[in-house]
């Protein structure tokens, strides 16, 4: 785990506030950090409710917060948490408690009982009130050695069938354990638990077959004793003798809006104010002495929120640790189960076939005895190999990542806590794991949150070094010498194009649509406005074309290219300008295909300058094949002009309409004879300021403000060509001065370009919310501390609600936020051992905010795909408020670029990145010593570089001046 900074470091805490602190288990700045960003529904911030329990006023607290800063990370990411319903369910209304007077003192117990080794991964219980049965079947897997995926949605169900308790809110533990006791409890596999939804009339969902009720008979409970539900010593006691304990709690409000319960995973006594909401069962698997936890010592505690919940607890994500003191003043419930029986054989395929033919009777029997022995040893076998494979991953967590000997990679003494990166070269790391020695306590984390109001990644940075060096490439072979041909062209000054092309005159530059093959031909007859009107700006009448229903892509075109025999090379003018992208090319592939290769672009040679990608980002399905991947469009996009038009629905399906809404509208608008006077000559900067939050003051301070100074000096290029700074900064970014903006600020009229710079929201895959809402804008409205609310983020959702009112034609937007143009599957940042890269998504996508901003009016988003990172403003040595890459492109932008030129300073620097990193690593080989923190830094800026994206028309461009 990460090295977390003890409070005898920070001079402004006396030891008198240290000892109160302690009651609570906050022992370090960041835990203290936590407490104070945490919500409070009486007190309304932890900074109120930490005034209340230190007995000290709100402005002390607020001293020590600034002065725990220096401590803290200073790269962070725009992400925030997001307010989570989560499940509970322990009903103790006729639960009658023991007197732990009936039970001998114990003697001589262990220091410490850890957890089995060989648990699967937590799972989430979703929105259902099912703890008690997702505990005992944790309590069941703890004990019988047996880590087979069981079926809570049977065990639930027999719960509320017996309890008869009205309603999903859960059930009588004591229920619970008779139930898994005389029933048992079935495979998922037989009877799948679903997380929702939360049925008030049939709690338990339906009634499992009959197959579930005979194989539930299998896995069942021997002996079960209730234990005084304060009593810690019983409980300890009850774990050293290799039992397993359902413990239930109250769950208290910073369970899920601090840091300290949510990511480290250490539950604590409540602080003044803080929301009760409700009783919860969990697996106590085991105990530690600690003289530092209240009451001397913690309970490990295997939760059923997932591996979200707690992800960075020491002894695996989703567990947590539970300090004796809170048990020993509000435990609810405390039941030891004993043991479990041994499974009965199992009733196998052949057991089951009709009676053999007469004469076959005694062959036939031989040969099922044989096969029910096969069977019962293949079982036998399997529940081995998957008990050993949790004892490596085990062993994995304890000694350090895989594969790395004695003295090798970071600090290789040093425990990790977490499992590090697997598999081959990938383009982004990191994980959770903190290490000793020169830089490796920096960390490195996003500017964005999640629904807790937590920073959505902390990445270490010698475990992001040694990974960088040891387990994964700097860069694809093929891409090295692109990006050292792209910092020649930036050093030469022609860019992205040859000298003979002029990138401003489309004529020259030349545009087309790139569609995969598989996809629907009714994309390109949705923008087929846009197309026409592309041809006849670049000279030329748009060829005469028809559209068969059901047809796709390649189809079409072989049918207006004489079967691919005219190419765009040789009938320039005389060929519709689409190009076909082939399923699985990468870049190199795909342009040698036309007859180019990566450098600087000579589009007479076969390919555009300017290149409009056509649809989705990625499959929505195993083996859906109809997408342009983002990492095709983040490597043509160094060398040519790349934006794509994607617009899809909850469900990543595309909505044609919306695709020719966007084609017309910009078709007419550029068409307009008075288009310029059509926009307010101004850039809006909106950036909020949150108190108590590192990634907004730094992005306010050190982005925005320099920007807004360049904006309104005369000697640049903004106040030349007349366009004002409208900032909207801190208390002013609230949610409704961003819908005011929207709608055109009084005269109706558009912001030539609207710069926001804020925390994008984070959700979690199981979120529902996610497709539409993943990258919304988090307004001032939230206070920084606690969960954000559906009321403090503004979603594509809240713009199309808008409707006419919103007024953005000829707008161009630049969203800088964690998810602003986009969302990746899987985690670019993190690798998990046991999982691989993270699932962050159903599917990649584009998020729904530029969509709506585009069909809005606006021409073009440049957003983020992923995490975006102070990086973006700042250098790896330290540098801060490096704003150059950014006025260049507003510059640009308002000189009347077309949006995919006006980027390629982007571009630049992620090539300068690129090339650093590789060189570093190759001087790694030959000996040079690295700071690791170096190291992690230009990998995080090469990522953060790289995932820039350019939403709408390449060729779109504010009518500022004369276009041809």
């Amino acid at each position: 785990m990460r090295v977390l900074t003890p409070l005898e470091r920070v001079d402004a805490i006396d030891a008198e506030l240290r000892a109160k602190l302690a009651n609570y288990w906050i022992t370090t700045a960041e835990e203290l950090y936590a407490a104070v960003r945490a919500s409070n529904q009486q007190y309304g911030s932890g900074v109120a409710a930490l005034a209340v329990a230190l007995g000290i006023d709100e402005e002390r607290v607020r001293a020590l917060a600034e002065a725990l800063l220096p401590l803290l990370p200073a790269d962070v990411a725009f992400s925030v948490p997001v307010e989570q319903e989560v499940g509970a369910g322990l009903v103790i209304d006729d639960y009658v408690d023991v007197d732990a007077a009936a039970f001998a003192v114990p003697t001589s117990l262990p220091e410490r009982v850890d957890p089995p080794a060989h648990m699967p991964a937590p799972v989430n219980q979703g929105v259902r009130n099912s703890c008690v049965a997702f505990t005992l079947v944790a309590i069941y897997q703890a004990l019988s050695g047996d880590p087979t995926d069981l079926s809570e949605q049977f065990l639930y169900w027999a719960c509320k069938d017996r309890d008869r308790i009205p309603g999903d809110v859960g059930t009588d533990p004591l229920v619970g354990v008779r139930v898994l006791q005389e029933l048992g409890v079935c495979s998922e596999a037989t009877w799948p638990y679903r997380p929702a939804p939360s049925d008030q009339r049939q709690p338990g969902h339906e009634r499992p077959p009959a197959l579930a009720f005979d194989e539930a008979k299998q896995r069942r409970i021997k002996s079960f004793r209730k234990l005084p539900a304060t009593g810690v010593l019983q409980i300890k006691e009850a774990l050293a003798q290799g039992q397993a304990v359902l413990l239930g709690l109250y769950i208290w409000e910073h369970w899920l809006s601090s840091w300290q319960a949510r990511g480290l995973g250490r539950v604590r006594a409540p602080l003044p104010g803080e929301q009760r909401k409700g009783g919860h069962a969990m697996a106590a698997l085991g105990y530690r002495d600690d003289a530092t936890a209240p009451g001397g010592g913690y309970f490990v505690v295997r939760n059923s929120w997932g591996a979200e919940w707690a992800d960075e607890n020491p002894d695996g994500p989703g567990y947590c640790h539970v300090p004796y003191r809170l048990v020993a003043e509000g435990g609810l419930a405390a039941i030891a189960v004993e043991a479990v029986e041994p499974p009965g054989p199992a009733a196998s395929p052949a057991a089951e076939r009709q009676p053999a033919p007469s004469g076959e009777g005694e062959a036939s029997g031989d040969l099922a005895a044989l096969y029910d022995e096969a069977s019962a040893l293949q079982s036998e076998l399997q529940r081995l190999v998957t008990r050993l494979d949790g004892l490596v991953n085990r062993l994995g967590r304890l000694v350090g990542p895989a594969g790395q000997g004695r003295g090798t990679g970071p600090a290789a003494s040093a425990a990790a806590v977490a499992p590090a990166a697997v598999g081959g070269a990938t383009s982004g790391p990191l994980i959770l794991i903190s290490r000793e020695g020169p830089g490796a306590g920096e960390e490195l984390y996003p500017n964005g949150v999640s629904p807790e109001g937590q920073p959505l990644l902390r990445i270490d940075a010698a475990t992001a070094s040694w990974l960088a060096q040891d387990r994964l490439s700097a860069e694809p072979q093929e891409l090295q010498g692109v990006y050292q041909a792209k910092q020649t062209a930036a050093e030469t000054s022609h860019l992205g194009v040859t000298r003979d092309i002029d990138p401003l005159k489309l004529e020259e530059a030349r545009w087309a649509v790139v569609i995969n093959a598989t996809e629907r031909a009714e994309l390109i007859e949705a923008i087929w406005p846009l197309i026409a009107h592309r041809m006849q700006q670049m000279g030329h009448s748009a060829p005469q074309v028809s559209f068969t229903a059901g047809e796709n892509a390649a189809t079409w075109l072989n049918r207006h290219t004489d079967n691919g025999a005219k190419t765009l090379r040789d009938h320039w003018g005389q060929i519709p300008p689409v190009l076909i992208y082939r399923p699985g090319e990468r870049v190199g592939r795909w342009l040698a295909r036309h007859g180019v290769s990566q450098g600087p672009v000579d589009p007479r040679r076969g390919v555009p300058y300017y290149v409009l990608l056509l649809g989705l980002p990625g499959p929505r399905f195993a083996g859906d094949e109809r997408a342009i991947p983002l990492n095709f469009q983040y490597e043509l996009d160094i060398f040519w002009a790349v934006g794509r038009l994607c617009f899809t629905g909850i469900d990543g399906e595309h909505r044609l309409a919306d695709y020719a809404r966007y084609a017309e509208h910009l078709a007419a608008f550029e068409q307009r004879s008075d288009a310029a006077s059509q926009i307010r000559k101004e850039v809006v900067y909106y950036a909020t300021r949150h108190d108590m939050d590192v990634a907004t003051r730094r992005s306010a301070e050190e982005l925005v403000a320099p920007l807004t100074s360049w904006n309104a000096d005369p000697a640049n290029v903004p106040a030349r060509q007349g366009f004002v700074p409208r900032p909207f900064v801190g208390e002013a970014a609230t949610r409704a001065a961003l819908e005011q903006i929207l709608r055109g600020t009084g005269d109706g009229k558009a912001p030539a370009v609207l710069f926001t710079a804020s925390h994008g929201l984070g959700l979690p895959l199981r979120d529902e919310r996610l497709v539409l809402h993943q990258g919304a804008l988090v307004t001032q409205d939230w206070s920084g501390a606690g969960n954000v609310r559906r009321e403090h983020w503004f979603a594509g959702q809240d713009l199309e609600e808008l409707g006419d009112q919103a007024k953005l034609e000829g707008t161009m937007a630049l969203l800088f936020a964690c998810y602003g143009a986009g969302c990746p599957e899987r985690d670019e940042f993190i690798f998990d051992e046991q999982r691989g890269r993270p699932q962050v998504a159903p599917f990649p996508l584009i998020a729904q905010l530029p969509q709506r901003l585009l069909l809005s009016g606006a021409l073009g988003v440049i957003g983020h795909v992923e995490r975006a990172w102070t990086y973006a403003f700042s250098g790896t040595d330290g540098a801060r408020a490096q704003t150059q890459a950014f006025e260049d492109v507003l510059a640009r932008l308002m000189l009347g670029e077309p949006a995919g030129n006006a980027t390629d300073d982007f571009n630049i620097v992620q090539g300068a990145r690129a090339m650093a990193l590789t060189e570093e690593l190759e001087n790694i080989k030959f000996g040079k010593i690295v700071d690791p923190s170096e190291l992690a830094k230009l990998w995080m800026a090469r990522n953060d570089a790289r995932n820039y994206a350019l939403l709408g028309d390449p060729a779109a461009r504010l009518p500022v001046t004369d276009q041809g």
